[in-house]
């Protein structure tokens, strides 16, 4: 079942955004970045701010009382977007990784687009990510122009659309 976040969810979707940027940033960030400047503490304090934000929405995977993936959503922040909804984050616990979390939360994320009134949704990820690149092309999301340096590194993220369908 998807469901909007709470507050107490956020220690449980931190623990998994951290373990899940661990397991597939190894080899494109530093093991620094990785494992000395990230930690579960610090990312649920980052979540904890995104209640604040006006716009920003966060929906957990939950079965059986466990939460196993998640999603958060914002209007893009993309000047040349002004129409398109930026899928910020999605992470599904590394352990259930293949069960189909990640494609029904992405799912969900086309209908909540569709719900809020927007034309397109963009999303970025580190170019290096072949195994995030090719789940989001094999969900039709297709890699435009727009390229940029991920945060303080050398490593480029690219961003990806597509199209909101209306039925």
């Amino acid at each position: 079942m998807i469901r909007t976040m709470t507050k107490a969810d956020v220690p449980r979707a931190a623990e998994i955004h951290v373990f899940g940027q661990r397991k597939v940033y190894k080899g494109i960030l530093t093991d620094h970045r990785l494992f000395a400047e990230t930690s579960v503490a610090k990312r649920a304090d980052e979540f904890l701010s995104c209640f604040d934000d006006v716009g920003r929405l966060g929906f957990v995977y939950e079965v059986d009382g466990i939460i196993k993936g998640f999603l958060i959503v914002k209007p893009s922040p993309d000047v040349d977007k002004p129409d398109a909804m930026e899928l910020e984050r999605i992470f599904v616990e590394p352990l259930m990784q293949g069960e189909g979390i990640g494609t029904a939360l992405l799912d969900y994320c086309h209908e909540v687009a569709k719900e809020q009134g927007y034309n397109e949704i963009c999303l970025w990820v580190l170019e290096g990510n072949r195994p995030s690149r090719h789940f989001y092309e094999k969900h039709g999301y297709v890699l435009d122009d727009a390229k940029d340096r991920y945060l303080d590194t050398d490593v480029i993220h690219v961003r990806y659309v597509k199209q909101v369908e209306r039925r």
